[in-house]
């Protein structure tokens, strides 16, 4: 995908790839309808964070004078961070990225020797990170900069609606009528790719009567969405008690929040066991090593007599669902194997 602007003559590559859409055939058998995975664990960065922050990145870059690269400022050491990362390498651009000091050695390496960013450590948790880049970028004094935000921001959730454009395009090119699309599923954590998949939706099924609805998953331990809506108002989590760390936004964006109470939304917990769970699942069943995070939106399709999908998404023979495998690189071989132990009793 190339993109271009009357202002700027340079035409840039889009920082993310048409990722497959593909059949289920274990998840297809055991709701006795169609279920189709869209694949972001392929993307670049390995996750769907190269969609929203890399359009935001690229946004960035064709508003800067020509030939000037915008400096990168982010502060995120999990998926974000190396979505921005990895876009700012693609354009030339500067990248500074603060992460808090938790974050796991192997991520940093892989900001500084792939992407080429400059990590700093700072912080016991997110927000004292991002506190440091914002102070940063403040004293940033050497040409334009921009910060890039994990989530929060209406250019991530329009480069995420990128994801629903191609399903659909996909589900027509594979002879399925768009009309039979009954839900997509996606992991929440502070809302980037939930407001992404509503603003696609609205796009391409622009009637409330006809709007398929969105399974929003998160896991105990990081559900601030859910614990929103039960709670009418948002709400801050005391603290992130939940393994699925990318799923760790203890307060969801407030658009997020609005979005759920209008757009026909069910909002789902699921444990950490069945998260990790399905990582394995679908490690066995389609060769796909995902975080937790990512397991979250498997996890009621996998154990789905637990939650009724069936029932509640009125899921008929030829109804189509969508799972947004969302990706992600936080875990490693070693963390997965050690899940799976503590877990063992649970799976």
């Amino acid at each position: 995908m190339t993109i271009s602007t009357d202002e700027n003559s340079a035409a840039y590559s889009a920082p993310y790839i048409r990722t497959p859409l593909v059949y289920s055939q274990s998840l297809s058998k055991i709701t006795g309808s169609t279920v189709l995975l869209k694949l972001e664990v392929l993307q670049p960065s390995g996750s769907f964070k190269s969609r929203g922050i890399g359009h935001l990145i690229l946004q960035a870059l064709l508003e800067s004078p020509q030939g000037i690269k915008p400096h990168i400022f982010t502060s995120s050491g999990g998926n974000a961070g190396c979505a921005a990362a990895l876009a700012a390498q693609t354009y030339g651009c500067p990248c500074t990225v603060v992460v808090p000091n938790n974050v796991a050695p192997h991520m940093v390496r892989r900001l500084r020797d792939a992407y080429g960013a400059n990590v700093i450590l700072h912080g016991s948790m997110w927000r004292e990170a991002d506190m440091k880049v914002r102070q940063l970028m403040s004293e940033h004094q050497d040409g334009p900069a921009k910060y890039c935000p994990p989530f929060d921001d209406p250019s991530i959730w329009e480069g995420n609606s990128s994801i629903i454009d191609e399903i659909v395009e996909q589900l027509t090119e594979a002879g399925y009528d768009k009309s039979k699309l009954k839900a997509v599923s996606c992991s929440v954590g502070g809302g980037g790719l939930y407001l992404g998949v509503v603003a696609g939706l609205k796009r391409h099924y622009p009637s409330s009567g006809e709007q398929p609805v969105i399974t929003a998953v998160e896991t105990h331990g990081a559900e601030s969405l859910n614990a929103s809506l039960k709670a009418g108002e948002l709400v801050t989590l005391p603290a992130i008690t939940s393994i699925a760390s990318s799923l760790g936004a203890d307060r969801v964006a407030s658009n997020a929040f609005d979005a759920a109470k209008t757009y026909p939304t069910m909002s789902v917990v699921v444990t950490d066991a069945q998260a990790v769970g399905s990582c394995l699942k679908i490690l066995d069943e389609h060769r796909l090593f995902v975080e937790p995070a990512c397991g979250a939106a498997l996890a009621p399709w996998y154990y789905l007599e637990k939650y009724n999908f069936r029932t509640k998404l009125n899921l008929e023979e030829d109804s189509v669902s969508v799972i947004i495998v969302c990706g992600g690189s936080t875990l490693t071989l070693d963390s997965l194997l050690n899940y799976r132990n503590i877990f063992k009793d649970e799976l």
